[in-house]
């Protein structure tokens, strides 16, 4: 028998694998295509705004005019073939981008797509603290560099030649260096720009910043990203608060919303990533960034859109140090989540929130939004939960387990006397055994603490637990589709352990392959550890089998598949029960116990 085990990394690009998942998890930690660059006294552009149409929210959702962005893949293809000598002219590849586009919005595209793709961000003059390069349109075609005052002047003056009305926004952003500790106040300089552009009567946001790449540990990663096209106004502003020449009121217009957020607002919401914007993600109890916490504390978050199949959760010191085993999270319904935090400590903490989406190949899982969590007093010492950077009791292919749906429903188990029966629904006979691990001694060997036997309609999985605390148990499953012994992790459960049991004793120590086969369970005894010299009385069943012995000796078959009978325990050594479907010919160990010293 082999089990398929765990892979840890402890690099910033994966997390440790809990016991309950199959592979390593790979983290795309995005700080993020939303994390930009501080920008000073950024410049209002009003040259192409239209009187005529006043800032107001759009009559329509992005989706409804890009219902899929394929729509513009001959006007992308254009604009990335576009030739390197065009970029002495604004003009000259103005003409170019707009040639094949049979509509302005195929024209804002063509623009957006070609600024994406060949402008990049001036890092080195940020970070150097030396001159950041030019912002002029001309300047910025011909280097093909600048920061984002640069980028949405470009943008604007592409579509002045095109006559489309635009304008350029300056404001805050939660971008790279945002701070959510640090408030936004109304004498806060504004350190970012975009654009506003009217398309068929309605102004639209188009961020060609972000829109470009990414910063990651001081370096700009070029990355297209479709999301910050046409952004529609209600995602648009958790990440940006216009604020023009320093009148808030007029920046208010330019959120585009009909029920506007004041700046103190944006700045006490909780930072989102852009990823959880596109799949729907929602924090419901708590909307600050910035948690001040004295014991233990729920977060909920909603999955939207239905749209995510499986979460992990990084918790952690300011410092760095991994916190996880004093966080727990389950899932409530199929679309909330529950984080339960009981900090240790008095300390900073940060609690990170990744989501793997539904229908992906890989198991990449995208960074989705942070709490940065205040512990002021701890009173009390907490026990550790078992760490676990995954929800308990998530399973996403229970289906093809041969689990339903409601063996997910119930992630933690409660134990006042040290022992536990968990009943677990199967849609079939499943192949499956247990590991228990404690949180705190993980030293321990529970290896024969947990007795598991499945039927046609459930696994009964018994647990005897010697030290109070939180365990983990984990249920592996054999799938039908697998030619070898190999056992994959299916679902885990917190068991809180409020006594541990007295005297407690190993269950005898079962061979998953040839017991799951012969349909075999033991009745009694169930203590692993037999003394010696003693007459035991055996107890098994199966509908299968048609002999059972032990120590050469033959049980007796009672009926309705019953094997029973008295043996006789040696001084020392080990005892094997074996049994056989055929009346003679080879068996197979069943059951294995222990005599004890």
């Amino acid at each position: 028998m082999q089990v398929i085990s765990s892979s840890t990394s402890k690099s910033d690009s994966s997390v440790e694998v809990p016991p309950h998942t199959t592979k390593k998890l790979n983290i795309v930690p995005e700080p993020n295509i939303s994390k930009s660059i501080n920008d000073q006294d950024l410049k209002v552009d009003t040259i192409g705004y239209s009187a005529e149409v006043p800032p107001h929210p759009p009559k329509t959702k992005k989706r409804d005019i890009i219902p899929d962005p394929t729509i513009f893949k001959d006007i992308d293809e254009h604009a990335l073939k576009a030739p390197t000598s065009l970029r002495r002219s604004i003009n000259e590849l103005a003409n170019y981008l707009e040639k094949p586009a049979k509509n302005n919005l195929e024209r804002v595209r063509a623009f957006y797509r070609w600024i994406t793709d060949n402008i990049t961000y001036d890092l080195e003059g940020y970070f150097s603290g030396g001159l950041i390069s030019s912002c002029d349109p001309h300047d910025v075609l011909t280097t093909g560099r600048s920061v984002c005052q640069g980028y949405a002047d470009l943008f604007s003056a592409f579509c002045r030649e095109v006559n489309i009305p635009v304008k350029t926004i300056s404001g805050h952003s939660n971008g790279y260096s945002y701070d959510p500790e640090i408030a936004l106040t109304p004498s806060t300089k504004t350190d970012h720009a975009w654009n506003v552009v009217l398309l068929n009567g309605d102004w639209r946001f188009v961020e060609c910043t972000w829109g470009a790449g990414l910063v990651k540990k001081k370096q700009f990663y070029k990355e297209f990203t479709e999301f910050y096209f046409l952004t529609d106004p209600e995602d648009f502003i958790s990440q940006h608060f216009p604020r023009m020449n320093k009148n808030e009121e007029l920046g208010l217009e330019w959120q585009l919303m009909n029920k506007t957020i004041s700046l103190e607002e944006f700045s006490r919401r909780v930072p989102l990533y852009r990823t959880a914007l596109e799949f729907g993600i929602i924090p419901l109890s708590h909307k600050s960034g910035v948690l001040e916490v004295k014991s233990d504390d729920t977060i909920t978050i909603q999955d939207g859109q239905r749209n995510i199949e499986n979460w992990t959760i990084h918790f952690f010191l300011s410092d760095g140090t991994n916190m996880n085993n004093y966080t727990m999270s389950y899932m409530q319904n199929p679309t909330t989540l529950k984080i339960n935090v009981r900090p240790p400590a008095a300390a900073k903490y940060v609690l990170r929130l990744f989501a793997k989406p539904r229908g992906k190949q890989t198991d990449v899982y995208h960074v989705v939004l942070e709490y940065i969590i205040k512990c002021s007093d701890r009173a009390k010492p907490v026990k550790p939960y078992v760490s676990s950077k995954t929800p308990w009791a998530v399973c996403p292919k229970y289906a093809q387990y041969g689990f339903p749906e409601k063996a997910l429903a119930i992630p933690m188990f409660i134990s006042k006397d040290g022992e536990l029966i968990i009943n677990i629904p199967t849609t079939r006979q499943v192949d499956a055994m247990a590991n228990l691990e404690h949180a705190e001694n993980k030293d321990k060997c529970l290896e024969q603490y947990t007795l598991i036997e499945s039927s046609a309609n459930k696994i009964v999985v018994r647990a005897r637990l010697p030290m109070e605390g939180y365990y983990g148990l984990y249920i592996m499953v054999k799938p039908p589709w697998e030619g070898n012994d190999l056992y994959w992790p299916a679902i885990a459960y917190l068991i809180d352990c409020r006594k541990p049991m007295i005297s407690c004793y190993p269950f005898p120590e079962r061979f998953h392959g040839a017991a799951a086969k012969h349909n075999c369970r033991i009745l009694e005894p169930l203590k692993g550890l037999l003394p010696p010299k003693s007459i035991v009385k055996f107890r098994l069943e199966s509908n299968i089998l048609r002999r059972i012995i032990i120590l050469k000796q033959n049980l007796s078959t009672t009926g309705n598949g019953i094997f029973e009978g008295t043996i006789l325990i040696p001084d020392t050594g080990t005892i094997t029960v074996y049994g056989s479907a055929n009346d003679s010919g080879s068996l197979e160990g069943l059951y294995r116990f222990d005599v004890a010293a």
